[in-house]
């Protein structure tokens, strides 16, 4: 078995590892802070519903006289009152309307929780076509400069007739595409550092990978574990939330009395106090309708559960089947191809190193390229593919 040790790029000494990359943007991406406002917010609004209504003050003066508007001693129904007016919420409403605010924070946390994995699943996913990148430019040089000395030998040995012209040709043709092929790496790589940089919220210039490729997890346990899964526990939250939405609305049909105290002053007869008790009434059927609509929205969202959890799976299956195949692909290259490929290489080499023929060469040299790059994107699927299935069951690191 194959390691993979690489360190992106010459800086040895400032590489980054792929731990500090998540740790740092998880404790600083701004999109990671707009749903952590959301949630302070929502604990903002809990101690919202543990109040009352604010009360209201009444100011009145009575019985104005057009006739002599500042004698307040004509009649005793003149009068200047304050009047306190204070709704008071039916048993439970205000548990209710907490109990949904929790059901809704709760959301936003698994929320929350879902966004550090999606975000961890991005760093890895951009950190291995890094690695991927990098490991076929470096194969790529080294192939450039074996063609390029070859090319030097067997122009030294040959002779000048047609056939080795042709051999030699065919090689710089070659050699062109590899340079073409190696500045294309380049361009890409520079976008994938930008990308790294956005997703870990700092510059990061290289990074160090260990890229071992081990024997896969059972599926089932991928399986058992997509009920811990963050984004299954925020579709499980919103029923929550929903179901705590109809006990709002349940018992929103439920009235609400209110106290009404007043002092009323009177300057020629004695002062006096009014007390009125009063309530909604709910004859419209309008509370009945939210409550309809309300537990309509629960079962919608109970159905999105089942769905989602059904979907879920699927790409558990779909992720690990990846997973499987680049785990084979990469067996077979390391353990039949590349070792037969590299002996035949060897001999040719030697027959080039005699003023043999050139294109066989050329061609055993093609195919063991590809075959290295092979390996090196099955290595890049694998750990792609894991880091899929690790975000799917709900893993932040």
């Amino acid at each position: 078995m194959r390691v993979y040790i690489v360190l992106l790029f010459p800086l040895l000494l400032s590489a980054a590892t792929l731990s500090s990359l998540i740790e740092n943007a998880k404790a600083t991406h701004t999109s990671l802070d707009a749903i952590e406002k959301r949630l302070s917010a929502v604990s903002d609004e809990y101690d919202v519903t543990r109040n009352f209504a604010d009360p209201e003050l009444l100011l009145s003066v009575s019985d104005i006289q057009l006739k002599d508007p500042t004698n307040r001693s004509i009649e005793p129904m003149q009068y200047s009152a304050v009047n306190l007016k204070q709704k008071i919420p039916y048993f439970g409403k205000r548990d209710a309307a907490s109990k949904k605010v929790d059901a809704k924070k709760a959301t936003i946390s698994f929320s929350l929780a879902q966004a550090k994995v999606k975000l961890t699943e991005s760093i890895k996913l951009t950190a291995y076509s890094i690695w991927q990148v990098e490991e076929q430019l470096k194969i790529t040089n080294e192939y450039i400069e074996l063609t390029r000395q070859n090319i030097e030998l067997y122009t030294a040995y040959s002779s000048s007739d047609a056939k080795s012209h042709m051999g030699i040709m065919s090689a710089e043709l070659s050699l062109s595409q590899l340079k073409i092929k190696h500045s294309k790496l380049q361009s890409l790589l520079m976008g994938l550092y930008k990308n790294v940089s956005y997703l870990s919220a700092m510059d990061v210039k290289s990074i160090e990978l260990s890229m071992e490729v081990s024997q896969p997890r059972e599926l089932s346990y991928y399986m058992d574990a997509t009920d811990e899964s963050s984004a299954y526990k925020v579709k499980e939250a919103i029923v929550k939330e929903a179901e705590a939405d109809i006990k709002v609305k349940e018992l929103a049909k439920n009235i609400d009395p209110f106290v009404q105290v007043g002092y009323f002053y009177r300057e020629s007869f004695e002062d006096y106090m009014n007390v009125n008790v009063g309530f909604a009434l709910p004859i419209y059927g309008t509370q009945d309708s939210k409550k309809e609509a309300s537990r309509k929205v629960s079962l919608a969202t109970k159905s999105e559960v089942l769905d989602f959890k059904n979907s879920l799976d699927s790409k558990v299956v779909e992720y690990y089947a990846r997973l499987q195949d680049a785990y084979r692909v990469y067996n077979i290259i390391e353990k039949e191809s590349l070792p037969q490929i590299r002996h035949m290489f060897d001999l040719t080499n030697t027959s080039i190193k005699s003023g043999s023929e050139l294109f066989i060469y050329i061609e055993l040299l093609g195919k063991k390229l590809k075959l290295d790059e092979q390996s090196i994107e099955a290595v890049s699927a694998f750990y792609k593919a894991n880091a899929s299935l690790d975000a799917l069951i709900g893993v932040e690191k």
